[in-house]
């Protein structure tokens, strides 16, 4: 693919960067290309990239699997839909911000596109960010498509490719591969087991006794360490992120008694002669509630990740809570035939 190039100083870089991001210079556009000023279009753009990844993770099913999932890109390329629009703009800009000349397809270069007396396979694109994007951003998106794709990708914010079928590549950083590897942790709910049972009954236990639960899947707090990992890999880039969430435990609640328990506590089940890890004591009987107390079982996951290319960790960060719950109800009742 041919793209003009030419030696670019950092100075003018960030000058024609800090440009490209303020509004005045370049309005936010979909990746349909339209204005984002329409009244049917949002306020917030981001581009969508698809990858073909490898997870790995506590959670996962046999270890690991492959899958193409799309991701938020924070920059992108984002396609002109004719030589009239590229052309409107390459002048507007030019006009608005004169030192943007450094860093668009010069005139010779687009005049040699378009006279070509050759069928021309390709599309004019220039590069895109979300609102809020930094020098840094942009920075890094450029960055590293030239580290991969040194053909493909140059210091412009405009660039001609020949091909149809296909897009200007994106890599995407560890950042933004973060959040996708996020939304796939797969956190089973706190579903658990009781003791004592009155006989006969499912669930039903009795007032001032000391009741034990413990989840039936260890996953569902993290294991004994509260904590689950999971790492998400694109092959192609060697883009690689690994995604943590870490609780403290369960908690229990219920209109008459509740308890917190530790991860470990959590995930010990009851065994004749010994007293619940994990233990809820109801003050008094159910009466009022006819199918039993409402009891609520929920989790808290603080997360993070850390990231980067290759072997080589460049960020890392923290990612939104992820709360995981279960409802049950427990009948309780002031007798004493019961079975453990």
């Amino acid at each position: 693919m041919s793209m003009n190039q030419r030696p670019i100083r950092r100075g003018l870089l960030t000058l024609a960067v800090a440009c490209l991001l303020s509004s005045a210079f370049l309005a936010p556009v979909h990746a349909n290309g339209r204005d984002n000023n329409s009244e049917d279009d949002d306020k917030t753009v981001e581009g969508s990239v698809t990858e073909t990844i490898v997870i790995e993770g506590d959670t996962i099913p046999g270890g690991s699997r492959t899958e193409t999932v799309s991701i938020p890109a924070r920059c992108w390329w984002n396609a002109f839909d004719s030589d009239e629009e590229f052309l409107a703009w390459w002048f507007t800009t030019l006009t608005r911000t004169p030192v943007s000349w450094y860093f668009l397809p010069n005139p010779d270069y687009i005049i040699e596109i378009l006279e070509n007396d050759e069928p021309r396979d390709g599309r004019w694109y220039r590069a895109q960010c979300v609102d809020g994007a930094t020098i840094d951003d942009f920075e890094a998106f450029l960055g590293t498509c030239q580290a991969w794709y040194p053909d493909a990708c140059i210091p412009q914010i405009a660039v001609w490719w020949e091909n149809t079928e296909t897009e200007p590549p994106v890599v995407i950083q560890p950042e933004e591969l973060a959040l996708t590897a996020h939304a796939l942790i797969e956190i089973p709910s706190p579903e658990v087991d009781q003791n004592p049972k009155m006989s006969g009954t499912d669930n039903t236990t009795m007032v001032n006794f000391s009741t034990g639960y413990w989840v039936v899947d260890e996953n569902a707090v993290g294991g004994e360490n509260g904590r689950l990992e999971l790492r998400a890999t694109i092959p192609e880039t060697g883009t690689w992120v690994e995604v943590w969430a870490s609780t403290d435990g369960l908690r229990i609640t219920s209109p008459a008694g509740g308890t917190t328990c530790s991860p470990a506590e959590a995930i010990t089940a009851w065994s004749p002669g010994t007293e619940p890890a994990c233990a809820v004591t109801f003050e008094r009987a159910s009466t009022a509630y006819p199918a039993g107390f409402p009891v609520s079982i929920d989790a808290v996951w603080q997360t993070g990740w850390r990231g980067g290319f290759n072997g080589a960790e460049t960020d890392s960060g923290d990612l939104d809570s992820i709360y995981t719950d279960q409802s049950i109800t427990v009948p309780v009742a002031e007798v004493q035939t019961i079975v453990r």
